[in-house]
């Protein structure tokens, strides 16, 4: 389907989520529009609308494939600027049966802070013909037709009507479209809710590149329904560390220096400890909490309104633990350019939607079975099934590399959860055939 005749797309959000669509968009409509409540600057800086950007961010392979083709070049240009690659399977994993093996994969690890991703997509979506950004520009709600079966455009704050053939919601997880939905007389969608109540706490430290560790990150990982106290720490651009200490089930670290010390000092993860005794502190320590699943079924909405799409963290929040987040929503902004390309606009964003849970099943179940463990008399019973059955796995991981190099692609949605069930090999530590 060519632009000609597609008039007008808006989309709400000038996030992460909202900057991969606006691309897509861009080849499919005469003019896309990114309405964004935040002052937006070319610099990368951390936003007010995204709190979690001072925390880790990483894409898993199958994201970063999936940018790479929508924006060619972007992992250079990003290493470029100082975000350090490597194997993913030469990250040291600490589970509570033990660390993973080191082991090679095709899978890229990237490690960034969350401003550089966004004004490095931004850059390159405003450069597009048809892409304008609108920022400081909040909006109230989405209008719909008289017989409420079509979208016509949103209401900005200051009262001004904004038309427009397609509107896309990529607000977060504060998204107010369920309110919208309601105020304007149509359905709301049901909510699936899965809180381990995990916080993250944060701090930037110097990192030091004369004698740098062999490792790019590190990670000790919380686990239902014993290990609430976990961390990461991260490379990123600048020559800087992140570490990001996990609480789950209602742990948190810290907010002072001596505190956030102590608090990684009782990890087990001796990286993660080192650099917080070691390294210069750089700036503030930052909590972000709230971070349960949560999925707004807007698929089972019937009839969806013509016109209207949903992605994002607006669709669904995962726990960033797993870090499928960022991996999604890319997935999703493809899925919509290919559901436009088979349908008309008004038609599209239906079977849309409906798609889109396709593309979360396998993240949602990986995450929430486990966080279920936190509360396990109120967890279904094909949820504690999968939640013994990845438990189980997880033990086998220390001493299995071929099960783990397996385990890795399914988590980087690149491999189906069927090769898990595949017979182990006899390997070596280093992941190779003995």
């Amino acid at each position: 389907m060519t632009p000609e005749g597609n008039e007008r797309a808006l989309v709400v959000g000038g996030g992460y989520a909202g900057l991969v669509t606006a691309r897509v968009l861009a080849d499919r409509f005469d003019e896309v529009v990114v309405l964004e409540q935040d002052d937006v600057t070319a610099a990368p800086v951390h936003r007010r609308g995204t709190p979690q950007s001072r925390h880790p961010h990483a894409l898993l392979a199958r994201g970063a494939d999936l940018l790479e083709h929508l924006f060619p070049g972007l992992r250079a240009e990003l290493r470029d600027a100082g975000a350090p690659v490597s194997d993913f399977g030469q990250f040291p994993m600490l589970y509570p049966a033990g660390w993973s093996p080191r082991v090679r994969t095709d899978l890229a690890l990237q490690t960034f802070s969350r401003p550089l991703l966004e004004s490095a997509l931004r850059r390159r979506v405003l450069a597009h013909p048809r892409v304008r950004l609108l920022d400081r520009t909040r909006v109230a709600r989405v209008v719909f037709d008289d017989a409420r079966g079509h979208v016509v455009g949103v209401r900005t704050e200051g009262g001004s009507l904004r038309p427009a053939r397609l509107v896309v919601v990529a607000t977060g997880r504060n998204s107010r479209l369920p309110a919208g939905l309601a105020t304007g007389g149509l359905p709301v969608p049901d909510v699936l809710r899965v809180d381990g109540r995990l916080s993250y706490t944060s701090r930037v430290y110097r990192r030091d590149t004369a004698s740098p560790p062999n490792w790019q990150a590190s990670l000790q990982a919380t686990f239902a329904p014993t290990a609430r106290r976990g961390g990461t720490v991260v490379a990123l651009e600048d020559d800087r560390w992140l570490v990001c200490l996990f609480g789950a089930d209602g742990q948190s670290a810290p907010t002072d220096p001596a505190g956030f010390a102590a608090y990684a000092d009782s990890l087990a993860n001796p990286h993660i400890k080192d650099i917080v005794t070691r390294a210069e502190p750089l700036g503030s320590i930052y909590r972000y909490g709230g971070l349960g699943g949560q999925w707004r079924r807007y698929d089972r909405i019937r009839p969806w309104p013509a016109g209207l799409a949903v992605l994002g963290d607006a669709l669904c929040v995962l726990n960033p633990l797993y870090g499928h987040g960022m991996t999604v929503a890319v997935q999703q902004a493809v899925l919509l350019a290919r559901t436009l390309d088979a349908h008309a606009p008004a038609d599209a964003c239906g079977h849309f939607q409906r798609r889109s849970a396709r593309t979360l099943l396998l993240p949602w179940y990986l995450s929430t079975s486990l966080d279920l463990g936190w509360r396990p008399e109120n967890a279904p019973v094909a949820a504690l099934l999968a939640r013994r059955y990845l438990a189980r796995l997880l033990r086998r991981i220390p001493d299995d590399p071929a099960l783990y190099r397996r385990f890795l692609a399914v988590q980087h949605l690149t491999a189906s959860p069927l090769t898990l069930l595949a017979p182990s090999s006899r390997t070596g530590r280093d992941g190779e055939p003995s």
